[in-house]
């Protein structure tokens, strides 16, 4: 997809990947300002942990607390965050505005939707594995922001509950990656006058999202999240606006 962007935009670059074992993470940080790599994105395990190694933070990923996306200005590192903005445009602010939104996950993506997210909705519920983690999401939400937000951890009893008041629900865990792990909600507990999006995009169509499609509901996958967001840090690397056409065309050839 990146790549794709550089080639149509002339861009002199390459996009490639690199795997990081979480007790390599400073040195890979150090490897990419001694081969004055301009740009990185920083995916699970490592979107907080980053943040650390970094010369400074954007306002957005400072409140946050993520990072996604890093650029290399003469050897410092600024991180952004972008899988807010990413998640905002596959959804849509109309969806959003006075919704009652169930947020699935705490992690680094689970926290820029959150932020991103809280301004337009009315009511906002978090689930999560750990309901400590759940516990803090919520009260730093309810320091900035008006809208009113609960939390609980992952049990079936509440996971219906939360459903069953919920107009958009977003999976943004690692749930469904893969095809592992689905999140445990029932075809019967969906609806029609529901959207459900799942930031998974491996597979690009979840059970979530097939259930979801069986009741009814409107959904939303991963890809859109995974085009919105790596549009945006292309604009961070390069200055230059994403050609959209062109990178949705190669994601939909290379992934789904």
């Amino acid at each position: 997809m990146q790549n794709t962007a550089f080639r149509h935009s002339g861009v002199d670059a390459v996009y490639v990947t690199f795997e990081v074992k979480r007790q390599y993470l400073k040195q890979a940080v150090a490897g990419a300002i001694a081969l004055g790599i301009r740009g990185l994105n920083v995916t699970l395990p490592h979107k907080i942990r980053i943040m650390q190694y970094l010369s400074s933070l954007d306002r957005e990923a400072l409140k946050i607390g993520s990072v996604n996306t890093v650029v290399n200005h003469k050897g410092s590192l600024t991180g952004f965050n972008t899988d807010g903005v990413g998640a905002l445009q596959s959804v849509g602010i109309e969806r959003l505005r006075g919704s009652s939104l169930l947020l699935l996950g705490c992690g680094g993506a689970a926290r820029a939707i959150a932020h991103t997210f809280a301004p337009e909705v009315k009511r906002m519920m978090i689930i999560n594995r750990t309901l400590s983690e759940a516990q803090r999401l919520r009260r730093t939400l309810n320091r900035s922001y008006r809208s009113k937000v609960t939390s609980t951890g992952l049990t079936p009893l509440r996971l219906k509950e939360f459903v069953d008041k919920a107009d958009l629900i977003v999976n943004a865990s690692s749930m469904g990656m893969k095809g592992v792990n689905d999140p445990p909600i029932r075809r019967s507990w969906l609806h029609p006058n529901q959207v459900v999006f799942d930031i998974v995009y491996n597979p690009p169509l979840t059970m979530l999202l097939r259930n979801a499609r069986s009741a009814g509901a409107q959904t939303i996958n991963g890809l859109e999240m995974l085009l919105n967001q790596g549009a945006a840090s292309l604009k961070l690397w390069t200055g230059k606006n994403a050609p959209i056409t062109e990178m949705r065309a190669a994601l939909s050839q290379n992934v789904g």
